[in-house]
C-alpha cells in the first residue's frame, strides 16, 4: 500500500463529504488486520471500524463518477495542499488548525499560538488541544487558551532538560 497510515487526531474526509477523525490503529483479533478506529467529526460522535485496505482504497470512478476525490477517504490538509478544495469555516479557524497540525515541536506552537492569539476561537482550542491529547478544563476561552499554552511550555522545557 502506497499510502500513507492515518494516525491519531489526524482528520479524514469521505467521499461523500463528511470529516472523521482518528481514534486509533488497531489490530482485529479474527483475522490480524489493521483497523483503523475513527469517529465523525462534526454532530452526533459515532464510532467506527474500518480494514486499512478499505479505508485507504481507491475510490471506484465507475460507480461514483461525479465524485471529487480519488479515494474513499483523505486527508483533509492533502486537499489544500494540492490546491484543491480550501476548507474554510467560521472565517480561518480551520486554516489556523491545518497551520498548527503541521508543526513540528511544542517550541513552535507556543510561538504559533502566541502569534495569532487573536484569531483563536473555542474550535481551535478544541482541535490543538484533541490533537497533543491535552484534557482541557477551564471554561472560558482565555482561560483554555492560558491552560493550552502553559501545558506546551511545561513540556517544551521537560523535554529540552531530557536533551541533556
Amino acid at each position: 500500500m502506497e499510502r500513507r497510515i492515518p494516525k491519531a487526531g489526524e482528520i479524514y474526509r469521505h467521499f461523500k463529504g463528511k470529516r472523521y477523525k482518528i481514534l486509533h490503529i488497531a489490530t482485529c483479533t479474527e483475522t490480524g488486520e489493521d483497523m483503523v478506529i475513527f469517529e465523525t467529526a462534526e454532530g452526533e460522535r459515532k464510532v467506527y471500524a474500518s480494514e486499512m485496505e478499505a479505508f485507504l482504497s481507491p475510490l471506484d470512478s465507475g460507480k461514483y463518477p461525479g465524485a471529487e476525490q480519488k479515494y474513499r477517504f483523505e486527508l483533509c490538509r492533502d486537499r489544500k495542499e494540492e490546491g484543491g478544495i480550501r476548507l474554510k469555516r467560521h472565517g480561518n479557524t480551520t486554516e489556523l488548525i491545518l497551520e498548527f497540525l503541521e508543526l513540528e515541536d511544542n517550541g513552535e506552537r507556543v510561538t504559533f499560538l502566541q502569534r495569532h492569539r487573536s484569531e483563536i476561537d473555542a474550535r481551535f482550542l478544541t482541535a490543538a488541544s484533541e490533537s497533543l491529547e491535552f484534557a482541557e478544563n477551564g471554561e472560558s476561552v482565555e482561560e483554555r487558551y492560558a491552560a493550552l499554552l502553559r501545558f506546551l511550555k511545561t513540556k517544551q522545557r521537560y523535554e529540552s532538560r531530557r536533551l541533556r
